[in-house]
């Protein structure tokens, strides 16, 4: 028995339309990839940037350049970011009436962060202090700067006049708060303004520097150069205006080790010190030490309360609960004398 088709005509139509649907499938295989680009979005096409060479840039505020810079290249997207080549500028603190220089071998400025960023050969310079780094971000309504890379700070404290100088691997800083911290492999110095009364220099994996307060706080791996002494600790505080007071100028704490060097006609020895704190007085030359003390001398070990070492002195005062005791080297070739006072 056999199936009779009613109406041809469907037939037909439908064969039409398979013809017409496999035209149009080879024909968008054989579009080329470049064709379909034309279909993305605007938002994908490349910004175009504005160019100019020996430039002087000034950015207003209130009608006032609040930042300006000369460089021999910019490449500018709108009102958006703006890139330069080799810039040398100026931010002005119109609050403060204080202004920071700058200049690096690039720059980018990003306008609605308000943010600076500065790489190669970067000096940033304040009314008080310079600030180094190879590379550096500088937020200018923040009073922020980062600094990355062989970053070098050098400023002179307001009250003690000291010249510190820091190197570290990174920066945080707020200059016109006078506050800075630097991390990783901290290295620098501390001089006074009249030479004679000395220099020292320190280490650590942290320090933050507060001008304000003329602190200077270490932490980690804390090791202090002065004089014929090293100081070894956990960490440190050293209160720069305190030099010349009768105040501490210096505190360490945690497994503290004092190693002094003595030159006497029989050669140069060494005298250690152990404590958990170790408190320096500029003014008096003396460092106090508690918490366990112990000072070795040789085949010398003296113990008790409190041990004060006078500096540039062959002399030690003990402190207990029952005496005090003096010991001094009378003479290089004599034995030390021990004087028991009630």
């Amino acid at each position: 028995m056999f199936m009779m088709i009613r109406n041809p005509r469907s037939i037909i139509i439908i064969f039409l339309y398979s013809i017409l649907n496999v035209f149009i499938i080879i024909e968008a295989m054989k579009q080329k990839p470049d064709e379909f680009q034309t279909l993305k979005s605007p938002g994908t096409i490349a910004p175009e940037y504005t160019q100019i060479e020996d430039l002087n840039y000034f950015h207003l505020k209130a009608d006032i350049p609040a930042m300006s810079l000369a460089a021999i290249k910019m490449r500018s997207l709108g009102e958006e970011r703006a890139e330069f080549t080799e810039p040398k500028g100026v931010y002005n603190y119109q609050e403060k009436k204080q202004t920071m220089r700058y200049q690096a071998m690039e720059a980018v400025y990003k306008k609605a962060k308000d943010l600076l960023v500065l790489t190669g050969k970067v000096k940033v310079v304040s009314d008080e202090a310079e600030y180094e780094a190879e590379r550096l971000k500088y937020y200018l309504k923040k009073d922020l700067i980062l600094g990355y890379g062989g970053v070098t700070f050098t400023g002179i404290d307001l009250k003690s006049k000291d010249l510190i100088k820091i190197n570290s691997e990174t920066m945080r800083a707020n200059p016109q708060n006078q506050l800075a911290r630097f991390k990783g492999n901290v290295q620098g110095s501390m001089e006074r303004k009249k030479k004679y009364e000395g220099k020292m220099t320190f280490s650590s994996q942290q320090l933050q520097l507060n001008g304000i307060e003329s602190l200077a706080h270490l932490e980690g791996d804390v090791s202090m150069k002065r004089q014929n002494y090293l100081i070894t600790a956990g960490k440190a505080d050293i209160y720069l205006e305190n030099y010349n007071k009768s105040l501490k100028y210096f505190v360490f704490n945690d497994d503290v080790k004092l190693t002094e060097t003595l030159e006497t006609p029989q050669g140069r020895t060494y005298r250690k010190a152990f404590s958990e704190r170790l408190e320096g007085f500029g003014r008096e030359q003396k460092m106090i030490l508690s918490g366990a003390p112990k000072v070795e001398h040789g085949e010398d070990v003296v113990k008790g309360y409190r041990i004060t070492v006078r500096e540039n002195m062959d002399l030690i005062e003990v402190d207990d609960a029952i005496s005090d005791v003096q010991v001094r080297r009378k003479d290089a070739e004599k034995k030390k004398e021990n004087k028991l006072k009630e």
